[in-house]
């Protein structure tokens, strides 16, 4: 039996599904030109969680605050304060911690820093550019968190490395350093990792059997350290990118005095 799942958009006569009268209005339009937005996940409990407690203990302070104008001398206020300063704080720890983890994770978080990272995110999400960062960001080759995905190591040493390294950049960051103001260009810790590529793209056919098979033929040297450089025998950046535009083409792209 033939296959025909390249036709499954295609049942009738050949005309593309999302091309039928139902699918034209705007807003089946926008629902295909954007990636979903997940909702109900845990990092919206976890934030609507903690936005909940904080409200709650302001108003148990408040409340505890007009008892004791009123020299209430009722088991009531010590319960409100033991609720407020020592119990619900207890939740407040670990759950904030998670939502504010997670959240460090989003693009717009890392964009947050604006004068040092617009550059870079913003060429990351131009349909005109061509660097990796780029490419893997129109064509959803990373769903989400895109800049966490290619700059955190995995693993739980990993994660811990990544949000060490972003205690330093807000420490720069508050000092206005060159880097911070967008002065002077980043530089990546050290030889990139060919690991990062290798999580998502390793297995893949089309990274398999990409020209005749140079991925394989070159497995070797992709899979292992240069003990000189510390970084990989063979990079993947040095047949692939560049990853960013550097500071200095996106200045001159953009017309930015250097």
């Amino acid at each position: 039996m033939a296959d025909t799942s390249d036709d499954l958009l295609a049942p009738s006569g050949g005309d593309d599904l999302l091309a039928s009268p139902g699918a034209t209005d705007g807003h089946a339009a926008a629902q295909i030109a954007h990636p979903a937005v997940r909702t109900g996940d845990a990092v919206q409990w976890a934030e609507s969680i903690t936005t909940t407690l904080a409200a709650s203990i302001v108003v148990i302070a408040i409340l505890s605050w007009a008892l004791q104008r009123r020299n209430a001398r009722s088991p009531l206020l010590g319960f409100l304060r033991l609720l407020g300063l020592c119990a619900l704080p207890l939740f407040i720890l670990p759950i904030g911690s998670f939502a504010t983890l997670e959240v460090s994770k989003r693009v717009e978080f890392c964009q947050s820093c604006h004068t040092a990272m617009d550059p870079y995110v913003l060429d990351m999400r131009s349909e005109e550019s061509n660097t990796l960062a780029a490419i893997h960001f129109k064509n959803r080759y990373i769903q989400d968190e895109q800049c966490y995905q290619c700059h955190a190591d995995y693993g739980v040493f990993g994660a811990a490395r990544a949000k060490i390294r972003g205690l330093k950049h807000l420490d720069r960051w508050l000092a206005q350093t060159s880097t911070a103001r967008g002065d002077e260009q980043i530089h990546h810790y050290g030889p990139y990792r060919n690991e990062l590529c290798l999580n998502c793209h390793a297995g893949s056919k089309k990274f398999l059997d990409a020209k005749d098979g140079v991925h394989r033929d070159n497995a070797a040297e992709l899979t292992t350290r240069d003990p000189v450089t510390s970084g990989p025998a063979m990079p993947c950046l040095q047949c692939h990118g560049p990853a960013h535009r550097s500071l200095a083409e996106w200045k001159v792209k953009h017309g930015v005095a250097p």
